[in-house]
Parts: structure tokens; C-alpha cells; sequence
């Protein structure tokens, strides 16, 4: 156990108006705060609260020199307009309980001559620093947070007149005006071995990382009569601030971010460890910091509004649950390797057709990740996440005779899927019902493969095809030729009704959601245009000689490119088209900027605009 003080450097008002997102700021101090007094691993606590104050009872503005770079444009703005209050209430944005200090000072920093303040900071608390005092410091720890030039000078009162060793400071929780400023203090303006460490790090240190910090007492006493609770109502955003907490769950929110902060006044809101699955080989899970409950996230429990995955979405995601929705879509698809062997025996004996391609593919995996391809059944059963697709028979094959880049090549035919984009989401109806809406992006895409078609030929270059290569848009003649756009808009609304009318597509209200609201004449509507969840989802189509259409996957989170989003290039795919956009951003065949930046759109907001290319295709109440 450790004995500690929490020093909280000028968070009023007056302050903290100044500085960007100032919210956020006042909201992460008042985590640090309540973890403080709500600590399990100390002795004792002592928080200490600084503040600028020039009380009318001391002279106000009078003990100002007119002369003073920094507040002697307060004692003659006032001079001329008596109004000015700067600075003259006592108001804190995180209010001191009974057993915490306030130091106020008319100084626009503190100083060594600051009596008060000296005996607040040391500890035990003595009006003259013995040598016990000194020494007691060297087993006590100081944690400094607040308005960054304060942070400053009471680190260096810490280090040079108290003689704490011990003294660390919150770097999420230390901000000022001119963040280039605060970051040079944090990295080069340390004078007496001061430790930054994280808000993370600290909650950990207080053994409170399990607990949602926003539920422990304002007070730290759990048992106290909340007097202090009840009164002292801190100022954080209460619904004017919205935030963002991207956990890296793996679905589109990380490309969202940009519109959501640009856009809608988001703020993003950091992370912290959850918890760690030791059945998916020590995956780290997150959460918001401090188990903060936030507007958006990724994980679904802890968002107030719109979820970001519908709930049951692994039954348009998964390829075996896929297939026991709609069967007659896909090609023949088998669970079992004695199921696929029967097949493969009545096709050898009905067609002597002895050129079988198979796919043996993992359930839970996309975008051509963990597909094999080959002529002979295997020798072993299947595994509990595998399945085996037969190649669809005389497939349609594209004639091109240009490369992705643009090169000319000779003309061929390849092989080649169709992919379209899908928002599939459940939004509430005037009478508290939910429904549920699917969206087709009007830009279709080809998939073609890397060397031309040779049924022999087993290898990835000529089998498998997921790079987009060729846009469809809706007068694209071979998407006409082909009827495209009717089979692909009625297969994936069957996709989506049997999922639906099954009860695998299901909601699940946010944590603060209504969905609906009771106007002053009575009548009931709904309480936001909102989605209540959502997301984006691929399905790969492909085509036989007669123009026969076959649903070979959906994928729930789809590769996507933006290229005014700073997006990781993890996958080959994103590469490509990353280098291709750089070479040509007019000629680029993936641009998807306007899909993600109106898909977010229509989830808040409910709107899209008139030019857009997602089209509604179905709404089906929810079962």
C-alpha cells in the first residue's frame, strides 16, 4: 500500500475554455480523479486542487500590476468594462469534496512564496519542512494533472523546494492552448526525473481497470450519504460531447472515424485492456477508457447509440451458415467429406466429367484467405471449420485486354466474380416497432484473375479472384448483357428475408436507445432517424455460359479503400489499390470514399444525398 497525492493544476472554467476539446479533457481528469479517491492500493490520498482566483473580498482585479505580460490585461479591460469576470469564481470543473484542499493564487503561476500551497503539496501536511517531512516524501507518490504551464511549475515546486523524488505526471491528462507547447514540456521540459506515464497505467496502479470509473463515488466513500455526490455535480460533457471509441474489433469504425470527427463533432475517446480470450491464442480484447459507456464503439456493449455489427451477423458472414440459409443459391456445398464424395461419384457417373475443381475452404475466413484449391477430394474427414464447394460448371469467363494498372495485354479470357456492397441495418418506426432496411451500392465490381482460364491449372493466379478490377456502374454494357442488376438485387433481398424471417438477423437496443418518443399532441415517433445498428457487408457472385447466377460468399467486413483516410495497407489488396490511386487517382478502379462517407451518413442521420449510389432494395419488419 502507497501513500499519494493527486495535484490538479487550475481545471476551472475560466481555463479550460481555452483549450481544444475541452470536454474530453475535463472528462479524463475527472477519471483520474475518481480512481484517485476510489483507489485499492493506498494508505492514504490527499488531492489538492489549484486555481487562478481574484476573490472581490481581496481587491479583485486591484492585486494585478497593470504591467504583467500575462494578467494585466484583465485589471485594464475591467477598468473599461466593470462586466469582466475572469477568474473570479471559485468554481472548479471537478468540485473538491470536504477532505481535499483548494489553493487559489493571484499569480498566473504558482510560486515558491505560495505558503499555502507548499503545505498542501507536502506531506505529512507541516508548516515547516523537517527532515522527517523530507524524508516521508521519498515513500509518498505525486501525480501532477491539470492546465499544462501550472502542471510545470508545480512539478518544479515538487522537485525543488519539497524535494519529492517520486513524482509522475498523466500525460492524457495535461493539456494547454498550444499543444505543440505541452508536448515539448512532456518530452524535453522534465527537471527532476518526473515520470509520464498513461491514464491506463494509473487506473491499473489503483487496481481499478475492472470497474467503469464513471459508476464509482464522486466522494470515493461508498457508504457516504452522497452529500457530497449530490453537490457536487462535475461538469463533463453530460450529452454535449460525443465520442468515439475505436477498439479495434476489425470493422469498418477505424474508416468511419474520419467522417464521424470531421463531419458529426465526434471526439475520439482512448482505449483500455478488457480482457485477454485465452481460447482464440491470447487475443487482447479493449474497451473505452475507463469502461466508459461512449456514444459509438465497436463493441457493442459499450456504445449508447448505433451498434456498428448487427447481432446474428455471423449468419451472412460465416460460408456453412451462409449455406444453410439458402442452399439453392450456391454452388453445391458440403459440410461432410462423405456428403461430397456421393456428389463427386454421381457426377463422375452421369457426366463423365473427371476435371473436378473443389475448394476447400475455412468457414470464418474471407477475402480468399485460407481457400485451397483442388481436382481431388481430401483423405482426411473435414474439420469442424472447414467446408468443400464444387467449382461451378463452364464459368463465365471475362475477355480483357488490359491489366488492373492499365498496361495492354494480350486479349484472353479469365475468370471472374461480381462484387456488390450491401448496408444492411434495423432503424425504429413511429409505432415502436423496428424494422429492418437493406441497401445495394449501385457500383458493381469485377474480380478478375491474374493469368487466364485453364480448368487444369490449380494454382491462385488463375482460380482465385479478389482484387476489384473493372467498375460495373448500372450502363455498363456487360452488366446490362447479363441482367446484373435484377438477379443480384433479388438474390441478396431472398438473402436477406430468410435471414430475417428465420430470426438470425436480430437487434438489440443500444445501451441508451429508445425507439421511440411521445410528442405533446400525443403522437409517437420515432425518437431518432438513427440506425439502432449496422453495417456493411460484400457478396461475390459468379455467372456460368448460360448466365446462371451463383451466391458464392458474403463477407461481413469487406476490404475498403479511402484514400483520404490514413488506413493501414494490411492486406495485398489495400497495396494495390493504394499504389494504383497514387499513379492515377482520376483513373483509380477502388475509390470508396463516397460509399463509407454516405453509409455513415445514412446510419446517423437517415439521409443520403440525391446523387448517391446506394439504393434502398427491401424493408422487412423485424420478426
Amino acid at each position: 500500500m502507497k501513500n499519494i497525492s493527486l495535484i490538479v493544476c487550475d481545471v476551472q472554467p475560466d481555463v479550460i475554455k481555452k483549450i481544444q476539446y475541452s470536454s474530453q479533457f475535463v472528462d479524463l481528469i475527472d477519471i483520474a480523479v475518481r480512481a484517485t479517491r476510489n483507489s485499492r492500493t493506498t494508505t492514504s490520498v490527499n488531492i489538492v486542487h489549484t486555481m487562478l482566483h481574484f476573490s472581490e473580498k481581496s481587491g479583485g482585479y486591484d492585486q494585478i500590476p497593470s504591467t504583467h505580460p500575462k494578467l494585466g490585461i484583465l485589471r485594464k479591460l475591467h477598468s473599461k468594462n466593470p462586466q469582466i469576470n475572469w477568474f473570479t469564481s471559485s468554481e472548479l470543473c471537478i468540485p473538491a469534496t470536504k477532505d481535499e484542499t483548494v489553493v487559489s493564487r493571484t499569480t498566473y503561476l504558482p510560486q515558491a512564496t505560495n505558503i499555502d500551497l507548499l503545505e498542501a503539496l507536502s506531506f505529512p501536511n507541516q508548516k515547516s519542512k523537517t527532515t522527517n517531512s523530507m524524508e516521508d516524501n521519498h515513500h509518498h507518490e505525486f501525480v501532477v494533472i491539470g492546465y499544462g504551464p501550472t502542471v510545470q511549475a508545480v512539478c518544479n515546486l515538487l522537485g525543488d523546494c519539497i524535494g519529492a523524488p517520486n513524482v509522475q505526471i498523466i500525460e492524457e491528462c495535461v493539456r494547454d492552448e498550444n499543444s505543440k507547447r505541452c508536448q515539448a514540456f512532456l518530452e524535453h521540459g522534465l527537471l527532476f526525473r518526473e515520470e509520464v506515464i498513461s491514464l491506463v497505467d494509473y487506473i491499473g496502479s489503483m487496481d481499478l481497470l475492472h470497474e467503469r470509473i464513471t459508476d464509482l463515488s464522486l466522494s470515493g466513500d461508498a457508504n457516504d450519504d452522497a452529500d457530497d455526490a449530490d453537490d457536487a455535480k462535475v461538469q463533463t460533457s453530460s450529452g454535449m460531447q460525443k465520442y468515439v471509441c475505436d477498439c479495434g474489433r476489425g470493422g469498418h469504425l477505424s474508416l468511419f472515424i474520419f467522417y464521424l470527427v470531421r463531419d458529426y463533432n465526434y471526439i475520439e475517446w482512448p482505449q483500455q485492456p478488457w480482457f485477454q480470450d485465452i481460447t482464440k491464442q491470447g487475443r487482447q480484447y479493449y474497451c473505452p477508457l475507463g469502461r466508459r459507456v461512449v456514444d459509438l464503439c465497436d463493441e457493442p456493449q459499450f456504445s449508447a447509440s448505433t451498434r456498428f455489427f448487427n447481432s446474428g451477423r455471423e449468419w451472412l458472414d460465416e460460408k456453412d451458415k451462409l449455406h444453410t440459409l439458402v442452399p439453392e443459391l450456391m454452388p453445391p456445398t458440403f459440410h461432410t467429406l462423405q456428403d461430397a464424395q456421393n456428389y463427386n461419384d454421381t457426377i463422375i457417373e452421369t457426366t463423365n466429367n473427371k476435371h473436378i475443381i473443389w475448394f476447400l475452404k475455412k468457414v470464418n475466413q474471407n477475402g480468399g484467405r485460407a481457400v485451397t484449391v483442388i481436382n481431388e477430394l481430401p483423405n482426411k474427414p473435414l474439420e469442424a471449420d472447414e467446408q468443400i464447394q464444387i467449382h461451378i460448371p463452364r464459368p463465365l469467363l471475362y475477355s480483357k485486354s488490359q491489366d488492373i494498372d492499365g498496361n495492354e495485354i494480350p486479349t484472353e479470357l479469365y475468370k471472374c466474380h461480381v462484387k456488390t456492397y450491401q448496408w444492411i441495418g434495423c432503424v425504429p418506426n413511429t409505432d415502436g416497432t423496428i424494422s429492418w432496411q437493406l441497401y445495394m451500392h449501385d457500383l458493381y465490381y469485377l474480380a478478375t484473375a491474374y493469368q487466364p482460364w485453364d480448368p487444369e491449372n490449380l494454382s491462385d493466379e488463375v482460380q482465385i479472384t479478389t482484387m476489384r478490377t473493372h467498375r460495373l456502374y448500372p450502363d455498363n454494357p456487360w452488366r446490362i448483357h447479363w441482367d446484373l442488376t435484377k438477379m443480384c438485387q433479388q438474390y441478396m433481398e431472398r438473402i436477406f428475408q430468410v435471414a430475417i424471417e428465420q430470426g438470425k438477423l436480430q437487434y438489440n437496443l443500444p445501451q441508451t436507445a429508445s425507439t421511440t418518443t411521445i410528442t405533446s399532441n400525443n403522437e409517437t415517433v420515432p425518437s431518432s432517424k438513427a440506425a439502432l445498428q449496422f453495417e456493411i457487408n460484400s457478396a461475390d457472385w459468379m455467372l456460368d455460359e448460360d448466365g446462371k447466377m451463383y451466391l458464392i460468399e458474403c463477407n461481413g467486413i469487406p476490404v475498403l479503400y479511402d484514400p483520404e483516410i490514413s488506413q493501414p495497407l494490411l492486406t495485398k489488396g489495400l497495396n494495390l489499390y493504394d499504389g494504383l490511386y497514387k499513379k492515377n487517382p482520376k483513373g483509380a478502379v477502388v475509390n470508396d470514399h463516397d460509399l463509407l462517407k454516405e453509409a455513415i451518413g445514412l446510419a446517423l442521420k437517415g439521409k443520403l444525398p440525391k446523387s448517391s449510389l446506394w439504393k434502398k432494395i427491401a424493408t422487412i419488419p423485424s420478426q
